[in-house]
Parts: C-alpha cells; structure tokens; sequence
C-alpha cells in the first residue's frame, strides 16, 4: 500500500511540475520520507529528476548560459556533500522539521514577495546557491532555492529552463551514481524506480496540455498554497 501512496503522489507531483515547470520533487519527496523511506526516496527521486532534466535540456541545448552552469555547480557540489553529511548524523524527525521550514520559506516568497523586488547583492545569491546545494545533497530539493538566482541570472525563460536543467543533470547525475555505488537503490527500490518511469512520462505530457488550458500565474499560485500545506504536515508531525 505505501508504494502506491509513493507513486500515486509522484504522478501528481509530476504532473503540477508539468503544469507549472517547478516543484516535482519537492511534493514527492514529503511523502516518500513517510512511505518508501529516506534514502531510497532520495535515490528513486534523484534519478527520475536526471531524466526530466536530461529530457529538457538535450531541446534546449542552444539556450545554456555555461558560464552560470559552471558557477552553479561548483558552489552547489560542494554544499551538496555538507547536505549528505548531514543526513548521517542527523535524525529524520530533525530533518523533517527542517525539511518544513524550508519549503514554507520557498513558498511564502512565492506567494508575498513581489517579483519585481530590487536585485538582491551578489554575495547573498552565493549564499542562496549554497543553501540550494544543502539542501539538494538532504532532500534532492534544491530547485526552488536555484531558482531565486537564476531569475536574476538569466534574462529569458529559454536561457533559465536549459541553464537549471543542465545544472540537474550533472548534479543528479553525480548524485545518483554515488547513491547507486552505496546502494542506496537496490531490492524495491529498483521496482518502484521502473514504475515511475511511465508515470514521469505520463505526468509530464499530460501536465503540459493541462498548461494551455488554465493560467499558468493560477497554477503557480495554487502550488505555493499545497507547499504550505506539505510544510505544515511536516512540522506538525
């Protein structure tokens, strides 16, 4: 029963990522914690994160800005083996309560901060990429932390859609071959991996013919009010 609970919130995790470009893997992961564990929510995650990353980058391939690549990933690969120490020293009720104030933190700026704000300073963006790559190496979650640098980064959607996929794909593909060589995917894990291939697929497409029928500013919206509620189920649990 909690591998179908686990796949049946990926398909709709998916499918608001599909919806609205974001947020896949920061509504899964939540309930995997609950349902398929820790590190194999990681490992399962952080793959189908690979393909969707390399799916859309390999279409955009002409947008990459790399010089934002290569400065993303330096910064971010190093916090990421802070954020993996981390999840072997500390408890996973503490992790699940910082797991909660992050994504409230992610969804509050989503929901009250205008984005027309003034530019932020150079170095609290490097501290913002830092705490992404924290949070990536504990949850495979730091999309929505990159994303505030990359919005000021980038100056089209084309340019911020393949320069963060590509910032994935080697981030996720680093993380899921060390997961991989420390066996974090094995047994069921292998199983409930296959199973969401389609699903990811599925969602994927679906989600973005969803997308032409409804404001995409509706869906963001309603996204940032599910991450509240992910967040206070975290919190309070």
């Amino acid at each position: 029963m909690e591998k179908y609970l686990f796949w049946g919130a990926f398909f709709f995790a998916y499918l608001i990522n599909g919806i609205t470009g974001f947020a896949g893997i920061i509504f899964a992961m939540p309930v995997g914690m609950s349902t398929i564990g820790h590190e194999t929510s990681i490992a399962v995650l952080n793959c189908t994160g690979l393909l969707a990353s390399i799916m859309i980058a390999a279409t955009s391939f002409k947008h990459i800005v790399w010089r934002e690549v290569v400065k993303m990933c330096s910064i971010m690969l190093v916090f990421m083996c802070v954020g993996a120490w981390i999840n072997t020293i500390a408890p996973l009720d503490f992790l699940q309560k910082i797991y909660g104030v992050a994504i409230l933190v992610i969804a509050a700026r989503g929901l009250f901060f205008n984005k027309k704000n003034k530019l932020l300073p150079e170095w609290l963006l490097i501290v913002i990429v830092a705490i992404a790559g924290i949070i990536q190496g504990m949850f495979v979650s730091g999309g929505s932390f990159l994303a505030i640098y990359a919005l000021q980064k980038l100056k089209t959607k084309e340019e911020f859609r393949a320069t963060t996929t590509t910032v994935w794909t080697i981030l996720n593909g680093t993380y899921g071959a060390y997961g991989i060589i420390q066996g974090d995917l094995s047994g069921d894990g292998w199983l409930i991996l296959l199973v969401c291939i389609p699903l990811l697929i599925l969602a994927t497409w679906l989600g973005g013919r969803i997308q032409k029928r409804f404001s995409q500013e509706q869906f963001i919206k309603a996204s940032y009010i599910l991450l509240i509620v992910v967040a206070v189920v975290l919190l309070l649990k």
